[in-house]
């Protein structure tokens, strides 16, 4: 299976001035699959994994020194660790916070030795440990995007096609496969299990149990990061998110009789093991975005949409019957997609960050799904299920903030018209890496 992150890797070994790797994401994204990946790029490869081999956190308890370590892991291990040649993975790197320091030594003393780290629930540990600013490689690590969802189909050419297509709209026939494409997405999401499976040719049920698994691994991953109190909070929240998509996130909607105190922390919690993203409100008046932020307004999303509709229980059957599959659930699930694949291709060193606008006056309210900036420019993004509809906010928003150009993201083809560009679902990617329809 294909990543676009494997490029960035494959430069990071033949670069300069490299820094140990510390991958970050939630559980089952592809962190270990891609370092083993990897690893078949070098003549020797050794992994250690303090999940599994716990005891192994002791040789880290006492010196740090890079080629004292190697060589106690190379005699614990049975195999030789050549700088230059070797490839050394920490997996699980929060079970042992003394290796998550020891990054920091690799980089200063033996940076020839290539050394990639993971963690699924690192910012736990990080809360306890001061990480080695400055002398490590963070990477972001997320589950497929549509576009590699593509790639593992056997569909790379069209994905192709799109980022050369240069905004031009596509014969009826790849426009329809497409959106066929995207169907199948939004039912298996983006997890490379799922997502291996269902090129494999298995079916759908097949897809929807090993989701099920998923979401049991998850939930039962709470205990790790949370306070026994803290349970009932986290599994309200999580099963709130895809009920609450489209709209502001409101603790009242998952219950009135519970101080909001206690879903903030639980929300925090999911957020900080990647499985939630929050969409802020922005003003929208300069950049960055972030800027002006109102904390207290916001939107949660789920980190796959395969697991989100899993866990909203939707009839997949006659969503697959569906024309219209972006209509499912009054167009929430065209948001969701939208908003995890704006997150999937900015740069993946970067953590995920998303803003939407909104203005409540009396005569009318006016919401623009998503707000994204580009080369000093802010640019409104409004998502339509269906081929249709009015652009009301769209325009209200360019309006008021002089903004040379918004886009409108729906089930129709490339098109323009009075600088919003409309742009298909299967094309968030060209969005992203190609705003020639700016200038």
């Amino acid at each position: 299976m294909k990543r676009d992150i494997f490029q960035a890797l494959l430069d990071w070994k033949v670069g300069s001035n490299r820094k140990p790797i510390l991958m970050r994401g939630a559980r089952q994204v592809g962190k270990s699959w891609l370092a083993k990946e990897f690893g078949k790029t070098f003549p020797n490869y050794i992994e250690v994994n303090f999940e599994k081999n716990p005891e192994i956190c002791g040789l880290f308890q006492g010196d740090l020194e890079p080629r004292s370590l190697c060589r106690n892991l190379a005699n614990y291990l049975g195999k030789e660790i050549k700088p230059g040649q070797s490839l050394l993975f920490l997996d699980e790197i929060q079970n042992c916070p003394r290796a998550i320091t020891a990054l920091r030594y690799f980089y200063e003393e033996m940076p020839e030795l290539h050394v990639i780290s993971a963690g699924s629930l690192l910012e736990f540990e990080l809360r306890n440990i001061a990480i080695p600013v400055g002398r490590i490689h963070v990477i972001q690590v997320y589950p497929l995007s549509f576009a590699e969802f593509l790639e593992a189909g056997g569909n790379g050419r069209m994905r192709n096609m799109l980022l050369e297509n240069r905004y031009v709209p596509l014969q009826k026939p790849f426009h329809e496969k497409l959106l066929s494409e995207v169907k199948n997405y939004c039912m298996t999401g983006g997890m490379p299990e799922v997502v291996q499976n269902h090129v494999n040719g298995a079916g759908l049920e097949k897809c929807l149990e090993i989701q099920s698994d998923m979401l049991h691994t998850l939930r039962t991953d709470f205990h790790k990061y949370a306070r026994e109190s803290q349970l009932k909070y986290m599994e309200q929240v999580f099963n709130s998110i895809p009920l609450q998509l489209g709209g502001k996130f409101k603790y009242s909607r998952i219950s009135q009789d519970t101080r909001s105190k206690f879903y903030r922390e639980a929300l925090t919690l999911l957020e900080m093991a990647g499985l939630a993203y929050k969409v802020c409100h922005t003003s929208a008046n300069g950049i960055p975005l972030g800027a002006e932020v109102n904390p207290d307004k916001f939107k949660v999303l789920l980190f796959d949409i395969g697991l989100a509709q899993r866990l909203m229980k939707l009839d997949y059957k006659s969503l697959l019957l569906k024309t219209d599959l972006m209509g499912v659930n009054h167009g929430t699930m065209a948001e969701l997609f939208v908003g995890l694949e704006l997150i999937a291709y900015v740069d993946f060193r970067q953590a995920p960050s998303l803003f939407y606008w909104h203005r409540e006056a009396k005569s009318s309210n006016a919401e623009v799904d998503y707000v994204i900036s580009s080369n000093e420019r802010i640019i409104p993004v409004e998502v339509k299920s269906g081929t249709t509809g009015r652009m009301k906010s769209l325009r209200l928003f360019m309006e008021q903030k002089r903004s040379t150009g918004g886009v409108r993201i729906c089930e129709s083809g490339f098109a323009s018209d009075q600088k919003i560009q409309s742009i298909p679902l299967y094309a968030v990617e060209a969005l992203i890496k190609d705003h020639s329809w700016l200038s």
